[in-house]
């Protein structure tokens, strides 16, 4: 049995002024045959999944194209027009095949496909008939449409964020789809996508409501017949009528069942929706608890162990703060959501304030060159941070001294987001400032999703008294684990927990909450 494998994983944020381009994918990494394996084989992504379900069931899984780039704005035309040009060329091409596995995302925008995804599998579609079994396995993050849903036989969603569960997960893609086209099962799906969306900062599966979301899609799992459901966050920074929330259930040959299973997870959250939304802290409120809740550093043989079986992060209680460093998770700047990375909100008030023992990255490569050019060792005054745009600070001066230069590039063992290995943040440098706030700036956005970024360039994290992750759940699985406490910061950016600051032209009407009037009747 020959099932290929091709993708285009891209989160759009519709509202950055970063274009998708086809630079944007080359830098992050066009991969084709023999290298997708190589690179996946010892991860815990989506095609490291469906290489399991190769080595165990025995099918030859050919690896084609995958191409992805970080959460920025939107997919230009000619990219989106070359990349599919060439993997739909090698799927009509390379063939025959029994089955098809896809790695998307689920969130993609291009400027020609508002539903990116769901025109890629209707593409997908076309090349292989009507008869094919075709399979993809998406992002928590998926703004799932029924395009996505009509031209898949198995559509099947991560189930944790921060996202330990992809390899499982694209396991079972797999594992469906060999039995379908065997002859085993008769897989059928059901979409159903009330008019709701869940704020960002509600979208951690470890607490509710998302964690009680998720436990009623693995019970309605057990149910005789269903062979999978899924919930899908959404992602609310792409302006498409398909953005909100989203459930899947799949049935063996029954799709009354999936459709009474898939509306029936969809009333229950939608009962809950109130939840769906919540104040989070001001940057001065989380500084302000920082220096007064600090307790010292983390003893470094004293770290939680993440679980890696794909079950969610539980968090610390809520009145509890332990030693390590106090976590801001600095949301508007969350580059996982496609936001700039250079934003400067927190480390402005942290300078202004002399806030010491205090670390943070910053794409800017500027700021980058000017350290290479002074050398390790010397003394620089720069202004870093807030170049991209003018929604997330303005530069900040700063004077301290070069401590380390590196490539950028590191590994990371451990569970991450989304499961990767290899990490690159281009050439960075370490910046020590006079002020005590140590500046690690970086020429490629690179998330805060691991430790061994800082790990790499001589930095400590656990000693640090407050450390700044751009992001909003991602960095959990990272920092969760070493902090004295977790905070959610609300800044300003393109991916604030301020959903008012956004204007919307193509978005559902009426959509909760930005429309608390809105009905559902499953």
């Amino acid at each position: 049995m020959r099932i290929p494998l091709l993708g285009i994983s891209h989160e759009t944020n519709t509202f950055s002024s970063v274009p998708a381009d086809y630079a944007a994918f080359e830098a992050s990494g066009i991969m084709r045959g023999q290298e997708i394996l190589d690179k996946h084989r010892e991860a815990s992504y989506t095609i490291s999944g469906y290489m399991q379900a190769a080595d165990e069931l025995g099918f030859e899984l050919v690896p084609l194209m995958y191409a992805r780039t970080g959460p920025i704005g939107t997919i230009t035309k000619d990219a989106y027009d070359r990349l599919t040009a060439e993997m739909f060329g090698m799927l009509r091409d390379q063939g025959p095949w029994d089955a098809v596995l896809i790695a998307n995302h689920g969130a993609a925008v291009s400027e020609e496909f508002p539903d990116m995804d769901g025109e890629f599998c209707r593409a997908v579609r076309e090349i292989v008939g009507p008869d094919m079994r075709v399979g993809i396995t998406l992002d928590m993050h998926a703004n799932v449409s029924k395009p996505i849903v009509e031209h898949t036989d198995v559509c099947i969603v991560w189930r944790t964020n921060p996202h330990l569960d992809p390899k499982p997960r694209g396991r079972k893609t797999a594992d469906l789809i060999y039995r379908a086209t065997k002859g085993e099962i008769d897989p059928v799906q059901w979409i159903e996508m009330p008019p709701m969306y869940v704020n960002i900062v509600k979208q951690f599966t470890g607490e509710d409501p998302l964690k009680s979301f998720v436990a009623d899609a693995v019970a309605a799992n057990e149910k005789p017949g269903v062979l999978d459901t899924s919930v899908a966050e959404g992602y609310p920074y792409s302006d498409v009528e398909k953005m909100g929330m989203a459930w899947v259930a799949i049935a063996d040959g029954d799709l009354e069942l999936a459709k009474s299973v898939a509306k029936d997870m969809a009333a229950k959250a939608w009962e809950r929706r109130a939840e769906l939304n919540v104040q989070v802290a001001s940057i001065t409120e989380a500084l302000d608890f920082a220096v007064a809740n600090y307790k010292g550093p983390r003893d470094l043989n004293d770290a939680d162990v993440v679980a890696t079986d794909g079950t969610a992060l539980a968090p610390p209680d809520d009145d509890e703060v332990r030693n390590g460093p106090i976590v801001l998770m600095d949301v508007g700047d969350n580059i996982g959501g496609g936001s700039s990375a250079d934003s400067t909100h927190i480390l402005a008030e942290a300078v202004g304030r002399g806030i010491s023992g205090f670390l943070q990255t910053l794409y800017d490569p500027e700021s980058v060159d000017a350290c290479v050019a002074a050398g390790v060792g010397a003394t620089v005054t720069l202004d870093v941070g807030g170049k991209t745009d003018d929604m997330h600070g303005k530069p900040v001066r700063v004077t301290g001294t070069v401590r380390a230069i590196t490539d950028g590039q590191y590994e990371e063992l451990g569970p991450s987001h989304g499961g990767f290995r290899f990490y690159n943040s281009g050439v960075t440098a370490r910046l020590d400032t006079e002020g005590g706030q140590t500046i690690v700036l970086t020429s490629a956005r690179a998330g805060n999703t691991v430790r061994a970024q800082m790990y790499h360039i001589g930095i400590i994290p656990e000693r640090y008294r407050i450390v700044v992750a751009k992001g909003v759940v991602s960095p959990r699985p990272a920092y969760q684990p070493i902090a004295g406490k977790v905070i959610l910061v609300n800044t300003p950016g393109v991916t604030t927990a301020d959903m008012s600051t956004f204007t919307y032209h193509h978005r559902r009407i009426p959509l909760y909450p930005m429309e608390l009037d809105a009905r559902y009747d499953p």
